[in-house]
């Protein structure tokens, strides 16, 4: 019997885990979870709120919602909390002055953040059985709340109308158990091969279908291929919605271009810059967290995720990054202000990498047992994800409808970010931040910091958000090790094309003078 591979593993451990995510989604009824949230601050003059489960052995409660956490992110012993309280007394349970009983709220307080004054806490009764089976609990952190029988009785009624859809959870707890021991197992397997860390599993969306060769799951948005854990509907609603502004820069790259390693370039500028101030950038981070990519984002965390990000970072420059085509681009608008660097990379190398990167990732059910030779088939034909990259690369650049002015797009090459460290960072130093001096010895710390085992030894050790596996994504580091990888054949196929796309050139586009290049700041 042939031996199945940690990444075939890994792809059916994510497939079931996405099923049972499905199953537990379609119980826990989100209908009532938006109206407790909506509600219950009017209701009850608080600021958050907890709706809380009994765990099958009954010796702690696991929180499925709430004010400004996510579902099952606490889990405290019934004894010793005052959600345990109310359960064990099968009775609202008020405090008034909280501080006067600082154990009671102390596991949740450290977890969160959020230390309340004042705390109701109500039981949810099984309609079957009469049991406990979760409680609901009401908290104010600005100002002490003076319960009253108004609030106990409707807090009562609450409780009581929510009583179905708390004993569905209470019931199905095996879906929860599941989930947990297939995130251990996904963690555990992605150590070894996945390009995803983990604890950094994306949901998809339907309709995935296979693309080629029965593989490449995917979506269509405006004909052009997506990933599936994009949602093409959230990515349109977006594309209608989102105007840019003044403090948004863009990375525009197709993808294994050398997008993080533009990440880490920038992330290094903008944390010089703002360093008498606090950001986001001050720890160094380059991963979602820092610098989201708007698409997933939206997807996988809704609207609020892009509202709170562009909240946080209000007054200071903001890095997004982006795979799609200028045509795909999610916004509404550019601000004349916002800025965008675009990357290219030999396609020789792309195909390479990407080759090996797709084939490894769990989540686009790429065919195991494909060869390189046919991959290079598949991207000259240019029907994969963000769509064909010559024509990607050629898109940003020429911009025919130029919302973009010129002065506001930098070109940079992969090739570039790896040979000519410096004189990146000192143009994107000047690009970014024209009225703010760097000194040469800053930009040469910044350079070196962008050395592949430099970033590679540094995302290991702490990869802050940074959801990619370093042992499987930092492959190379190199500029030709396309030369070893790609057979003759291949090779001469792919410069067919980037010769007749790119103005004759085999390695580099046409640029035009609608974009901003690396001499130029240098």
């Amino acid at each position: 019997m042939p031996k199945i591979s940690a990444i075939a593993k890994l792809i059916a451990a994510t497939k079931e885990r996405q099923r049972l995510s499905k199953s537990w989604d379609d119980k826990r009824n989100n209908d009532v979870v938006a109206l407790l949230a909506t509600c219950l601050p009017e209701l009850f003059n608080i600021d958050r709120y907890g709706l809380f489960v009994i765990d099958s052995n009954n010796q702690k409660v696991w929180l499925e919602a709430g004010t400004g956490v996510t579902e099952r992110s606490i889990v405290v012993a019934a004894e010793n909390s005052v959600v345990g309280e109310a359960i064990r007394n099968r009775k609202v349970c008020c405090y008034t002055d909280l501080s006067k009983h600082p154990d009671s709220m102390r596991a949740t307080s450290q977890q969160v953040g959020y230390v309340p004054l004042s705390v109701l806490t109500a039981p949810i009764y099984c309609p079957v059985t009469g049991d406990v089976v979760g409680a609901l609990q009401v908290m104010n952190g600005s100002q002490e709340v003076s319960w009253n029988e108004r609030d106990v009785s409707l807090a009562e009624n609450v409780c009581h109308c929510i009583a179905g859809t708390v004993k569905v959870l209470h019931d199905h707890q095996d879906l929860i158990a599941g989930i947990d021991g297939l995130d251990r197992q996904i963690k555990l397997l992605d150590s070894q091969e996945s390009a995803l860390r983990g604890g950094h599993v994306l949901r998809t969306f339907e309709p995935a279908i296979p693309l080629h060769m029965g593989g490449f799951l995917h979506g269509r948005y405006r004909g052009t291929a997506f990933p599936p854990f994009i949602d093409i509907d959230a990515n349109a609603d977006l594309a209608r919605t989102w105007d840019t502004d003044q403090y948004d820069i863009f990375i525009c790259t197709h993808q294994k271009v050398g997008t993080h390693l533009v990440k880490k370039f920038i992330v290094e500028i903008l944390r010089e810059r703002l360093k008498d101030r606090s950001n986001i950038y001050a720890t160094g981070d380059i991963g979602h967290g820092t610098v989201p990519w708007p698409e997933v984002s939206v997807s996988q965390h809704g609207r609020a995720y892009i509202d709170e990000h562009i909240a946080k970072t209000h007054d200071t420059p903001r890095a997004w990054y982006v795979h799609c085509s200028y045509e795909d681009m999610p916004v509404r608008s550019f601000h004349p202000k916002s800025k965008f660097v675009v990357v290219f990379r030999d396609p020789r190398a792309v195909a390479v990498s990407q080759f090996y990167f797709w084939k490894r990732h769990p989540l686009l059910s790429v065919p195991d047992d494909i060869m390189l030779d046919d991959f290079v088939r598949l991207f000259i034909e240019g029907d994969l994800y963000f769509g064909d990259y010559h024509q990607h690369v050629r898109g940003w650049i020429d911009r025919k409808d130029q919302r973009i002015p010129s002065q506001n797009i930098l070109a940079l090459s992969y090739e570039d970010m790896v040979n000519r460290k410096f004189d990146v960072a000192r143009a994107l130093a000047r690009f970014l931040a024209p009225n703010v001096s760097f000194s040469s010895q800053t930009l040469s710390n910044i350079a070196l910091s962008t050395e592949f085992n430099t970033m590679k030894q540094e995302v290991t050790a702490n990869p802050q958000s940074f959801h990619l596996n370093p042992k499987v994504y930092f492959r190379s580091g190199t500029t030709n090790d396309w030369e070893q990888k790609l057979s003759d054949i291949a090779i001469a196929a792919i410069d067919e094309k980037t010769r007749s796309r790119w103005a004759g050139s085999t390695h580099s586009p046409l640029l035009t003078d609608g974009v901003t290049l690396l001499d130029n700041l240098t």
